[in-house]
């Protein structure tokens, strides 16, 4: 009987990449390996997990791939555009000849795809925008209650465990966000204060009611305005400065120190942060009231003679004490609301002064929106209870 030779059989090499070095700004990554469907699966996860590199700069060396096909060529033409998605150039260099011509063929497939897509109606990508911002804002919700959740257990371990509370952080923090604060906040909140009585006072005065400008600034101040002022020089101030701080650390992995080390960024960064603006915030609004009192005050004694006596005894009248607690109970809300925004956009920044740029102008940007339907919210909740 006639026995065939045995074959052997050779398994190619799965493809891969890795970075090879570093020169100056650019980063090079080297392809290796077998970039065919056969392992594109493989291929394509390991493109979605990677990590960014530290440099603005990317080359991507496929001198060393030993096989492709057209879901090889695909898969890199993915890994550098998913590169420069993230605010890093990334080119592709020493193509071998003989996939000089697959390159130049997907490259013109692309190059037809963006053309007709530029020709189609305009109303679906009007859909698709909308989709993706409505799940990116999903995601967002997603990510901000889970921090929200990590504070809420590192609060109740501080509880349980009172060691474990850091409280220089927390005063260092306190005057950081506070006490270095005063001074700017009662300048703006005394100078809007004044413009609001005169402009009031001389709208009044055609209907010989000047002195009901007491009545305007009082209210307006304590329910609304005082807190809402304040909150948006913190969220501008303080949050982007907060932003910025935990979006460096991201970038110089100070925060992947931590935790090889054993320590809870939650505990040791954000918990600490957050609790100084949700103590500071409703202080601060106290001193805005107060500062834009005084305003209103010089304001209308200037204007139109008014004494102080009668300043402090109309707005002691018009104003209850719930005008000016609704302004407070505010402000710890609001202070958490910036806090939480400020610190999730600080831990998505990437490897690059572009991204902290980008993140830190976001952060302010969302913190000011939500501390506006805050106060929106509770004027709602106010006037349906009649408070």
């Amino acid at each position: 009987m006639y026995n065939p030779p045995m074959q052997t059989l050779t398994r190619e090499k799965p493809g891969s990449f890795a970075p090879s070095g570093t020169s100056g700004d650019t980063t090079t990554i080297s392809v290796t390996g077998c970039w065919t469907i056969d392992h594109a699966n493989a291929l394509f996860s390991q493109t979605k997990k990677m990590e960014l590199p530290k440099t603005s700069e990317v080359s991507i060396s496929l001198e060393d791939l030993v096989n492709l096909d057209t879901s090889g060529a695909w898969l890199l033409f993915g890994l550098r555009d998913h590169l420069n998605s993230n605010g890093v150039k990334a080119t592709l260099i020493n193509v071998k000849d003989e996939h000089v011509t697959l390159f130049w063929a997907i490259q013109n497939a692309v190059d037809d795809i963006g053309k007709h897509q530029s020709a189609i109606d305009k109303t679906p990508g009007l859909f698709s925008f909308i989709q993706r911002k409505m799940e990116g804002g999903y995601d967002e919700v997603v990510r901000i209650t889970s921090l929200l959740g990590a504070l809420v257990i590192a609060f109740s371990k501080a509880l349980i465990n009172p060691t474990r509370f850091r409280l220089p952080a927390l005063v260092t923090h306190m005057m950081r966000t506070g006490l270095t604060a005063v001074p700017i906040i009662a300048l703006m909140s005394f100078v809007i204060g004044a413009i609001i009585a005169q402009q009031g006072a001389y709208q009044l005065s055609f209907f010989g009611a000047d002195i009901l400008a007491v009545d305007f600034v009082s209210v307006l101040v304590t329910r609304d305005l005082g807190v809402l002022l304040t909150a948006i020089m913190v969220s501008g101030r303080s949050g982007s400065a907060y932003t910025a701080e935990i979006g460096s650390m991201k970038m110089r992995e100070e925060i992947d120190a931590l935790k090889v080390i054993g320590l809870d960024p939650v505990d040791v960064l954000l918990f600490p942060r957050i609790l100084a603006l949700v103590i500071v915030l409703p202080l601060l609004t106290v001193i805005a009231d107060v500062s834009a009192l005084l305003g209103a005050q010089a304001a209308l004694w200037l204007y139109i003679d008014m004494s102080w006596e009668i300043f402090l005894d109309r707005a002691r009248d018009i104003t209850p004490l719930s005008y000016f607690l609704m302004g407070v109970v505010k402000a710890p809300f609001m202070a958490l609301t910036i806090g939480l925004i400020a610190m999730s956009e600080g831990l998505k920044v990437a490897g690059s002064t572009e991204s902290l740029s980008k993140h830190t102008t976001i952060a302010v940007v969302k913190s000011i929106f939500m501390v506006i339907v805050i106060d929106g919210v509770f004027a709602v909740i106010s006037a349906s209870l009649n408070y």
